[in-house]
C-alpha cells in the first residue's frame, strides 16, 4: 500500500517534468548484417544508414551526407567520424569536451577510441 501511495504522490510530478530521450541503436544480426536505428522521444523508429542527433547533428549530418558511402572500411568510417568531431568542435559554441567512438559488428560492440579536447585535471596557468 505504501508503494501505491508513493506512486500516486509522484505521478503528477512525473507528468509535469517528463524526460525526452532520443537514441541511436546499433546492432548486428547473422542473417541481415549490421543495422542502425533512430528512436525518437515519441517512440518513432527509423532504420538508417547513418545518423546523428542533438545540436551537433546540425553540423555532422551534412558531413555524413557528403562523405558517407556504403561499404566503407573501418578506417574510412573512423576518418569520417573524426571529420564530424572536428566540425562539431569548430562550429558548435558549447561542444562536448570528449567523444568516445564505438564499433558494432559481427564480433559485438567495443570501445574503439576516445577523442579528448579537454584532459581530466588540466588547468591553464596562463
Amino acid at each position: 500500500m505504501l508503494v501505491l501511495d508513493l506512486f500516486c504522490d509522484c505521478a503528477p510530478l512525473i507528468e509535469l517534468n517528463p524526460y525526452s530521450v532520443n537514441i541511436l541503436l546499433a546492432g548486428y544480426d547473422k542473417e541481415t548484417g549490421p543495422s542502425l536505428y533512430y528512436i525518437d522521444y515519441i517512440a518513432t523508429l527509423h532504420k538508417l544508414d547513418k545518423g546523428a542527433f542533438g545540436y551537433g547533428s546540425y553540423f555532422s549530418l551534412s558531413m555524413l551526407d557528403r562523405h558517407y558511402h556504403s561499404g566503407m572500411s573501418v578506417e574510412e568510417a573512423i576518418d569520417l567520424v573524426d571529420k564530424c568531431i572536428l566540425e562539431i568542435r569548430s562550429r558548435l559554441v558549447v561542444s562536448p569536451p570528449n567523444f568516445v567512438i564505438k564499433i558494432v559488428n559481427k564480433d559485438g560492440a567495443r570501445e574503439y577510441a576516445w577523442r579528448e579536447s579537454v584532459k581530466d585535471g588540466a588547468v591553464s596557468t596562463a
